[in-house]
């Protein structure tokens, strides 16, 4: 019986270590994931929520208190109460506190984004990451630190004989105190959480919709969008394109020159439709047309097209080319199901 209660407070005690660690796990590894859906890129603004650092200043907020699952973000006078109190400690388990105080642990930091991760070295491709790559390589880490609040450091001394706890806390003190007082004796530093992502964010800082005829976000359309596809088609490392634009103002200048094209309508013809061009006459080779609408709904993705007075509708991807219609057929194949794995046990 006398070495059934050591071992029973010794079992508690792990189970809010292990604790511990998933919740400093989780801070980090949901960190990261956050790089690729908050639009941070683009936010204005410095310091510790402004720009890249705002994702790992709302983070910190959140698990200031070590945790998720109880947030309270109301003001204690001046203070908040999760952050800048210890009234989150009031709810700590049994044997143990957690505490991003201890010297050597630290809340979670984000650092990156690292540009170069991923590059081909290809010249068109470098040209593009250049002016437009916001991301890279993103990399989180945090470390918690744990302090002993019940268990004796003699406790199985006579098996080891050495201590097996780390100096025990009086209960009755300041727990933050404690922490920035903490040395290699008093606290448990768990293991180093790590993840790293690589994420760029440009697709989401823009809802785009591009009708054809719009450019450079003219009219409607996504300026961020068309810049990128601009950059592409038009630049100097795309073998293509200096020939298809030679032959493109010989083919204008010899339909003139034959009466096949009116001078007037030259014009039009070369402009997008929100200058006052026309969608019915064609558009300039030597500009890109994009066109591009998010697709809701169970329905085809599909694209409805005014022309010479009345309505044409067209398929926005190849769901349907006439030929083997591979996306409707994956769709089909693959169901509800993540990847067409139908049986979880057989993938």
């Amino acid at each position: 019986m006398i070495a059934f209660i050591p071992i029973f407070l010794y079992a508690l005690f792990l189970d809010d270590l292990l604790r511990y660690a998933l919740d400093a796990q989780e801070a980090v590894v949901a960190t990261v994931w956050d790089y690729t859906i908050q639009d941070w890129a683009m936010s204005g603004g410095g310091g510790e929520y402004g720009n890249f650092s705002q994702v790992q200043g709302y983070a910190r907020q959140m698990y200031c208190d070590h945790e998720s699952g109880v947030d309270d973000y109301t003001m204690d006078g001046d203070k908040a109460r999760d952050c800048q109190t210890e009234a989150h400690h009031e709810h700590a388990a049994l044997t143990a506190h957690p505490c991003w105080l201890n010297p050597g642990a630290q809340q979670v930091e984000c650092t990156g984004p690292d540009k170069q991760v991923g590059l081909m070295g290809i010249p068109i491709e470098s040209g593009f990451a250049d002016e437009f790559n916001h991301g890279g390589l993103i990399k989180c880490n945090g470390r918690i630190g744990v302090q002993n609040y019940m268990l004796n450091e003699n406790t199985f001394s006579e098996f080891s004989k050495k201590p097996l706890a780390k100096t025990m806390q009086d209960k009755g003190g300041s727990v933050h105190g404690q922490a920035k007082g903490s040395d290699g004796t008093s606290a448990y530093l768990l293991p180093w959480e790590q993840m790293s992502i690589i994420a760029d964010p440009w697709a989401i800082n823009d809802d785009v919709s591009i009708r054809p005829g719009q450019k450079g976000g003219l009219g409607g359309g996504s300026g961020d969008f068309y810049k990128r596809v601009t950059n592409v088609y038009t630049n100097l490392a795309n073998v293509g394109f200096g020939p298809m634009s030679v032959a493109a103002t010989e083919f204008f200048s010899k339909a003139m020159s034959n009466n096949l094209l009116s001078p007037a309508l030259v014009g039009p013809l070369v402009s997008p439709v929100s200058l006052g061009g026309s969608l019915e006459l064609g558009d300039n080779p030597r500009t890109p047309n994009v066109a591009i609408k998010p697709q809701t709904g169970t329905g085809n993705p599909s694209e409805k097209i005014r022309q010479a007075g009345h309505n044409e509708y067209y398929f926005n991807t190849e769901w349907r080319d006439w030929d083997r219609n591979a996306p409707e057929k994956t769709l089909k194949d693959r169901g509800n199901n993540y990847m067409g794995c139908k049986n979880a046990e057989s993938c």
